[in-house]
């Protein structure tokens, strides 16, 4: 025995409990109380909802801008979301991007002379936004739940387009 208030530090021990245990039990507690709130389950995909007709008002659209900002090097999430945004004008309005109503744009956020564009929809970092010019000016939205979709192409793509093809009537 020591001096150390009867404890018995030369063996290791304090109180009976081994030291290098008793710190391995206090490292794990730890970890599970600071990680404890990531352990939740993923959030389910959005539940698409058709808005009541008397709320909606419809708008004349003359064009809609759909662009994807990302920096660069960009996740492999970010890639498939722009490929994704591409392939969904391409495929279900063919028309309406040649006729220049629809435009897709892809935007580097690293690059300066992009500086303008992200201003104006106050993007910063990876996100889609529809950008709508009809009667009453310019109005951007952001497209959030588009994530949920990243990896799931068929839902990307009819979730998208049922946006876009509300925006095209006015009601969106």
């Amino acid at each position: 025995m020591d001096a150390c208030m009867g404890h018995d530090t030369l063996h290791g021990k304090i109180r009976g409990i081994p030291v290098l245990s008793g710190m391995l039990i206090m490292a794990m507690v730890l970890v599970f109380v600071l990680f404890a709130g990531c352990a939740g389950t993923v959030p389910a995909r959005p539940v698409l909802t058709p808005v009541p007709t008397h709320a909606l008002q419809n708008h004349t659209v003359s064009s809609i801008d759909l662009v994807f900002f990302h920096p660069v090097p960009g996740c492999d999430s970010c890639e498939r979301v722009s490929l994704l945004a591409n392939e969904t004008v391409t495929a279900y309005f063919g028309p309406d991007l040649a006729a220049g109503k629809i435009t897709f744009r892809d935007v580097n956020l690293n690059d300066p002379a992009n500086r303008g564009i992200a201003d104006r929809y106050g993007a910063f970092t990876e996100s889609l936004f529809i950008g709508v010019n009809d009667e009453t000016g310019f109005r951007k939205t952001e497209i959030i739940d588009i994530w949920y979709y990243a990896y799931d192409r068929e839902g990307f793509m009819q979730y998208l387009k049922g946006i876009l093809d509300r925006t095209l009537a006015g009601t969106e």
